[in-house]
C-alpha cells in the first residue's frame, strides 16, 4: 500500500516539476542571465590605441639619427618598450620584458614580444 502512495507521489511531484518548467523556466533563466555579474572593465587604453602607438614609437625607434642624444635614444626606447608592455596586458600575454636591463638582453628581449604580439595578430610594423 505505502509502495504505491509513494509512487502516486513520486508521479505527481515528477508532472508539478514539469508544468513548473513550462510555465515559469523561461522567466527564471531571463532572471537568472539577469542578475549575472558583468564582466570586469578593461584596464588600461583600448588596445586600437596601444597598436597606434606602438606605429608610431616604433617608426620613431628606426629613425633615430647616429647623431641623436643618448637622452632621446633612450627615452625613445622606453617608451616604445613600455608600450609593448601594455599591449601584452591588454592581450593577457605575459610580460617578458620588465624588469630585464638595458643591452643585449633587453633588445632579444624586445624582438621576442614583438613576435609574440605580431603572433597573436597584433599588426605595428611599417606597410602591414
Amino acid at each position: 500500500m505505502w509502495e504505491s502512495i509513494l509512487t502516486i507521489a513520486a508521479g505527481t511531484a515528477l508532472l508539478v516539476a514539469a508544468l513548473w518548467v513550462v510555465l515559469y523556466g523561461a522567466a527564471t533563466w531571463r532572471l537568472a542571465r539577469r542578475h549575472r555579474p558583468s564582466p570586469p572593465a578593461p584596464v588600461g587604453p583600448p588596445i586600437e590605441r596601444v597598436a597606434a602607438d606602438l606605429r608610431r614609437l616604433r617608426a620613431a625607434t628606426e629613425r633615430i639619427a647616429p647623431g641623436t642624444s643618448q637622452v632621446r635614444r633612450v627615452a625613445v626606447l622606453a617608451a616604445y618598450d613600455e608600450t609593448l608592455v601594455q599591449a601584452c596586458q591588454a592581450l593577457g600575454l605575459p610580460d617578458m620584458l620588465s624588469g630585464v636591463p638595458a643591452g643585449p638582453d633587453r633588445e632579444a628581449a624586445r624582438l621576442r614580444v614583438e613576435a609574440m604580439l605580431e603572433e597573436q595578430g597584433l599588426r605595428f610594423a611599417p606597410g602591414q
